[in-house]
């Protein structure tokens, strides 16, 4: 039997704000996990930020629909539920997309990172004058508790290690940047910790993309049928 016109107006009602709310989960989390990759866009690259970026592109996605759905109620036909449906599936399938495209790039990354921070540690050995790239790699050795991409040696070509590589802050290593004899020098690289790092993350967007489609998918497919039955 097929519900009544307020049953089914008070269903989609229902359907938009615990759909909206979801969105504004998925913005949230979302843009967290792009902050906790960003700060490291240097070292990890972009390439590495494009998952958890449409994620939160979906999100807004998500919301607007919500919002002109809560908007259209009240003069919505069945037709027009089922097409927000149809509109709302493509948007769990991109979803899924992600989650797929992440687990891609989760299992890509450690040669992604190892190139891109070889990159740049070239390319702040070569720029002495830009300060800025300096303190970025202090920041990471004392965050991480490493010293270079693969380790002190790194910096043999240069004949000094950063005092960052001592467990000193960024302010320090600005006053006094380098020093000779370090009492606790940081024998590993940066290269494996951010690796474990960026891999945490993009293991959580991935399984954020996941249970967002699964369960979008399925309160839409309720929705649906209890409209069609």
């Amino acid at each position: 039997m097929a519900l009544s016109s307020n049953c089914w107006k008070y269903l989609v009602l229902t359907f938009n704000v615990l759909f909206a709310m979801s969105a504004v989960v998925l913005f949230g989390i979302s843009g967290f996990l792009l902050y906790r990759l960003f700060i490291y866009r240097h070292f990890i690259g972009v390439s590495v930020q494009y998952p958890v970026i449409l994620l939160l592109m979906m999100a807004i996605i998500t919301c607007s629909i919500a919002w002109i759905g809560w908007r259209t109620t009240k003069s919505m036909h069945q037709i027009h539920v089922i097409l927000a449906g149809v509109l709302i599936i493509v948007v769990v399938i991109i979803e899924f997309s992600c989650f797929v495209w992440a687990m891609v790039v989760w299992d890509n990354i450690e040669i992604d990172i190892k190139t891109t921070m070889t990159s740049y540690f070239m390319l702040t050995g070569e720029n002495k004058d830009t300060n800025s790239d300096s303190v970025r790699w202090d920041r990471l050795h004392v965050k991480f508790e490493c010293c270079g991409v693969s380790g002190p040696n790194d910096y043999s070509s240069t004949g000094h290690v950063p005092f960052s590589c001592c467990g000193q802050g960024p302010l320090d290593s600005i006053q006094k940047p380098y020093t000779s004899d370090c009492s606790v020098l940081y024998q590993r690289g940066c290269g494996t910790p951010l690796r474990d790092y960026a891999k945490s993350q993009i293991l959580m967007v991935a399984m954020t993309a996941l249970v967002a489609s699964m369960l979008q998918v399925s309160a839409n497919y309720r929705n649906l049928y209890k409209l069609a039955h």
